[in-house]
């Protein structure tokens, strides 16, 4: 079993004093920590205590989190700068805060009951796990809720989570029902041995024979009818008008936009000393005078720079939308899902120069492109980000 930061968590004031400002130039300021991090981080498979606690000192677990449990209420413009300048230092970091801080919201669509039970004595508590509906789960109605039984992989987050959500089928239907059980009820399968985005954490949790209370449980089809409903209890929450799962939010592009960023800085930054082998029989040459990299530097470079600008433009224009209590249309909907994929491709096709770029030097293991590069790989074939399966729908919304 991994650590959890339980303790401590309840002592602790929630950040209700920061501005939207304020928790930017925060992930602004951990770029630098995360960078010296990243390689024991890539090592360890997780990310370490200090760097957890870092994140909630700053206010990113509360970014989008409503006012009666200490959060700050902000949008999912400054979710997706925040992500980003993080993933600049260390994609397995923003990788976390992106899940946990995003899943603040699929508890905003449980009863009033279930939020108290979360976040009323400790406004840091955080949620993780698998919302993909598992078959193999077995969850059996008893008097006042449900026995769980499964298992469900790629649980990011884990590591640190007081909770957990699961998707299981009911009924002879096999309904997908999404149960809320504590940390402590589950098991740790120790599983995550990926090549890239290692320290995220994303284990399988076990759960066996768990009663889970009928509050705690509730069909997968009525979540964005129920955070609906919810916003009666959080009106000064523009968010709860998102839409759900977000995809102004970029939970996903974001990071690896943000390594790509951050792979292109280290280059930047080391270029003017760095050299590469001249030919077979030795020799080196320097990779500042040579044009070939100044062409391709040049163009992976401008091609993460537009990335960035796409995401912080339509995550605004997502933000303004919940601001201004509108519900995305099919096509906003379809273009956001799109654009997820593209800047995703675009950061995937820009590291991968970068990484050539380098040299046979990045293939070390803990060299900071050889990180970036294997994150935006692994990050590229999260199933939100399948490019013919978003243009498809973005295609059939503006037809």
């Amino acid at each position: 079993m991994t650590t959890v930061l339980t303790p401590t968590n309840s002592l602790r004031s929630a950040p209700t004093n920061l501005s939207a400002d304020d928790v930017v130039q925060a992930s602004e300021d951990l770029v630098p920590l995360l960078r010296e991090r990243a390689a024991e981080v890539d090592e360890r498979r997780r990310i370490s205590d200090d760097t957890y606690r870092r994140l909630g000192d700053a206010g990113f677990f509360h970014v989008l989190k409503p006012k009666k449990y200490g959060g700050l209420e902000l949008t999912e413009h400054e979710h997706a700068r925040i992500a980003m300048n993080l993933a600049r230092g260390c994609a397995s970091t923003a990788w976390v805060f992106s899940i946990l801080s995003s899943d603040n919201m699929a508890i905003l669509a449980y009863p009033e009951e279930v939020q108290e039970e979360i976040w009323g004595e400790d406004s840091f508590a955080t949620l993780a796990g698998n919302t993909n509906l598992n078959p193999k789960a077995t969850a059996t109605r008893v008097k006042g809720g449900y026995r769980l039984t499964g298992q469900w992989g790629f649980c990011s987050g884990s590591d640190f989570s007081e909770w957990l959500i699961f998707n299981a089928p009911v009924g002879d239907d096999g309904e997908g029902y999404m149960f809320i059980v504590p940390k402590d009820e589950a098991e740790t399968i120790d599983d995550w041995y990926p090549t890239g985005m290692r320290g995220t954490g994303s284990r399988t949790m076990s759960v066996t024979d768990v009663f889970v209370p009928e509050h705690r449980a509730q069909a997968t089809r009525d979540t964005v009818r129920k955070l609906k409903e919810r916003r009666a209890l959080h009106p000064t929450f523009s968010t709860m008008w998102a839409t759900w799962p977000s995809s102004g939010r970029f939970p996903f592009a974001a990071c690896a936009v943000g390594a790509a960023w951050g792979a292109t800085e280290h280059f930047a930054s080391t270029v003017g000393t760095s050299t590469r082998v001249a030919g077979a029989l030795g020799g080196a040459v320097r990779l500042a005078d040579q044009d070939y990299v100044a062409t391709e530097f040049g163009q992976a470079e401008g091609d993460v720079q537009m990335a960035r600008l796409l995401i912080e433009k339509r995550s605004f224009e997502a933000s303004e939308r919940a601001r201004q209590h509108r519900e995305s249309t099919e096509q906003e909907i379809g273009r956001d899902l799109r654009d997820n994929a593209l800047v995703t491709r675009t950061a995937l096709r820009s590291v991968q120069t970068i990484f050539s770029l380098v040299g046979a030097k990045a293939g070390k293991s803990d060299h900071p492109v050889s990180i970036a590069k294997r994150d935006v790989e692994m990050i590229s074939h999260h199933v939100t980000l399948n490019w013919r399966q978003n243009t498809v729908r973005y295609l059939a919304a503006v037809s």
